[in-house]
């Protein structure tokens, strides 16, 4: 088996948006994310990780219709203790919601949001003891 040379470890995930403002303005509401701001532009970070924002000019294009994956990032997950709760407040923050609460496998449950600039994300729970595997 070959060892790579170099050990990567995960720094950030880059978003697009063409209202980088509104973008963080809903992560941080919905979805509790400490806006960082830096000398002309906003980003992110929900716990260890690191969400860019970089800005782009709005595109007149039809995306896929639900369900229908494209090449590129589909989404990112994220988890929660209480899916329930998370999902009672999504609603309260008038998150367009994509996919209510469903069933993923034994012990993970799961829903889909779309944020401002179509960022696609599911929002899941994991409960062990319930797990088939792990």
């Amino acid at each position: 088996m070959n060892t790579p040379a170099t050990t990567c470890h995960w720094d950030h995930l880059q978003l697009c948006s063409d209202d980088p403002e509104t973008t963080a303005a809903w992560f941080a509401r919905c979805l509790g994310a400490e806006i960082v701001r830096r000398p002309g532009r906003v980003d992110l970070r929900i716990g260890p990780i690191n969400l860019f924002i970089t800005p782009v000019p709005p595109v007149s294009t039809t995306s896929a219709p639900t369900g229908i994956r494209v090449p590129g990032i589909d989404h990112f997950g994220v988890t929660v203790n209480d899916l329930d709760a998370a999902f009672a407040h999504l609603t309260r923050c008038e998150a367009d919601i994509v996919e209510p609460i469903f069933q993923v496998r034994a012990g993970v449950r799961a829903c889909f949001v779309r944020s401002p600039g179509n960022i696609l994300v599911e929002i899941l729970e994991r409960r062990p003891a319930e797990m088939a595997f792990q």
